[in-house]
């Protein structure tokens, strides 16, 4: 288990170096009561003698072969609308245009609806990537997320995260899920297998399981100002990002939160009733969970010695440094990198768990370049852009582009043109 890829998020500032230790489970049997139950229940493959794991590991490792190289082998050719139109499908798109009542041309239908949506089809991520339990438990790669889902329940279960209870009537329990994730890398290799335990906070109660939800985010002029003295003053900026954010609040007090075991660790109670978690900690998909975690972080940076702003509430000035706030994501800047470093370890003596991300240069995705003989910032957004030309099929690949330079005037309205793309519009909006 110790190599499975999300075994590195136990070692958190939330987990202690006891509680690595291997028998600290073992001395605290109450506290793992998920861990250690033999009421778990995995999927098939994984309750399989030495022998047979071997032979399904080999099973595996075909899979895994088969399933990237027919991944990377998959074409992702996108027809363009005359070649829709004239293709078997067109009289399908006759058909349902005829039914529906469709008063407009099949060729505006085509444009606005069906060719947008394959293109959609062509960028979107594949489902399979994205199962839900069944699906997981029950597909070529069960074990994998198992393993995911043990790491998971075991690292919530060492951040002291829940109780064990007996369910009674009074009890307003929510419902909880599963998300699970296969990582690939960008060429569709498959990376890793990953799992998340969450709370259906579509279910909660406002009275009963929160009170308040309100979580502010940084203003963008507080950003663009401070970009602006990082200019004028030659400040150096750095960003951190919070791992596993939510997990770090506490529950407030009077919020008794309960939530259904996790399924695979369900357990029952002498007379049969499933058992129930109470939560201490702020679980993701619980609608308090941004608010908390706010609070959580706002109480840090004050008592490492910065002071919030009353204009905007996620900016904190300190005599060195200045940091700003959103979500997860923190903006630091400073005269010397060392004040700011100083701060990342004081943060993390308080058990902030902050992972440096570089300079301030992919903020919120946002690429910015210093331009050094100016002084000045350039912001852009490449990434973006390129993810909307492909998915309009602009791109080289799918498109015929010409060399001739458009003209230099403006654009104005034709009442005779074609009908408005508004795909398009929204995307370059």
């Amino acid at each position: 288990m110790k190599q499975h890829p999300d075994y590195a998020r136990m070692y958190t500032s939330l987990v202690t170096d006891k509680m690595r230790d291997a028998n600290y489970i073992k001395n605290d049997p109450s506290k793992f009561a998920l861990t250690l139950s033999k009421q778990r229940q995995p999927p098939s493959s994984v309750r399989l003698s030495r022998k047979k794991k071997a032979y399904k590991a080999r099973l595996l490792k075909k899979k895994l072969q088969n399933a990237n190289e027919h991944f990377g082998g998959m074409e992702w050719e996108v027809p363009s609308v005359d070649a829709l139109l004239r293709s078997d499908l067109a009289r399908f798109v006759h058909f349902a245009a005829n039914d529906c009542g469709y008063n407009g041309t099949v060729e505006n239908l085509v444009v606005n609806w069906l060719h947008p949506l394959m293109l959609s089809a062509k960028s979107g991520a594949s489902k399979a990537d994205n199962p839900n339990w069944w699906q997981a438990m029950n597909g070529p790669f069960a074990e994998e997320y198992w393993k995911a889902a043990c790491i998971e329940v075991e690292t919530l279960e060492k951040m002291d995260s829940w109780t064990v209870m007996d369910r009674t009537d009074d009890m307003n329990v929510l419902p909880s899920t599963w998300a699970f994730k296969c990582k690939r890398f960008p060429d569709g290799l498959i990376k890793k297998f990953k799992a998340r335990f969450c709370a259906r906070g579509d279910k909660q109660i406002q009275g009963i399981d929160f009170f308040e939800t309100y979580a502010p985010v940084v203003m963008w002029i507080t950003v663009r100002l401070m970009l602006i003295l990082e200019c004028l003053l030659g400040l150096v900026s750095k960003q951190g990002d919070v791992t596993c954010a939510f997990l770090h609040a506490h529950l407030e007090e009077g919020e008794d939160v309960y939530l259904e075991m996790p399924q695979g660790f369900k357990q029952y109670s002498k007379n049969g009733r499933a058992r129930v978690l109470k939560l201490k900690r702020c679980l993701y998909g619980l609608k308090q969970s941004p608010r908390s975690f706010w609070k959580y972080m706002t109480e840090k940076l004050i008592e490492s010695g910065l002071n919030q702003s009353e204009l905007d509430p996620c900016l904190f000035i300190g005599e060195k440094v200045i940091a700003v706030l959103y979500v997860d994501d923190i903006l630091m800047w400073s005269t010397d990198a060392k004040h700011i470093y100083d701060l990342g370890d004081l943060l993390r003596s308080k058990g902030v768990e902050l992972e440096e991300e570089g300079d301030a240069a992919g903020f919120l995705g946002v690429q910015l370049t210093r331009i050094e003989e100016t002084g000045q910032i350039l912001m852009t957004q490449e990434g973006l852009t390129q993810r909307i030309i492909e998915a309009l099929g602009l791109d080289v690949e799918t498109s015929t582009p010409k060399a001739t330079p458009c003209m230099k005037k403006p654009l104005t309205k034709d009442p005779d043109g074609d009908t408005l793309h508004t795909n398009l519009l929204v995307m370059l909006v």
